[in-house]
């Protein structure tokens, strides 16, 4: 079984997140994006699912959302609820060993 998932790249390529440096962490100076890119990407399994998510983890361009595109909409998008449609996610509990925290071994219907 394949799902679709909704990728957000911001239209200007300025950041997405809140990034945070020196000794005392301090917020850097943050924009909230306005206009976005859209595409959708097909998980048919844990693996497609993990490739997407660590090649997003290093860009601070793009982001995964809980949502589709709604019907007649086409790229740059601008954020407003009219934009997406609310999509449900599954959840699956696997029973293999996982580690938490790196010092507890706990199956995963323990977290």
């Amino acid at each position: 079984m394949s799902e679709d998932v909704t990728i957000l790249t911001s239209a200007n390529h300025t950041s997405l997140v809140k990034t945070f440096s020196g000794p005392d962490l301090k917020e850097q100076s943050f924009v909230i994006g306005k206009d976005f890119n859209i595409a959708e990407e097909t998980v048919s399994n844990l693996q497609s699912l993990s490739k997407i998510l660590q090649r997003l983890e290093n860009d601070p361009t793009q982001t995964i959302i809980r949502g589709s595109l709604t019907t007649n909409q086409t790229n740059p998008v601008s954020r407003n609820k009219e934009t997406f449609t609310a999509t449900q996610w599954k959840v699956y509990i696997l029973p293999k060993k996982v580690w938490l925290n790196g010092s507890k071994n706990t199956t995963a219907a323990d977290c």
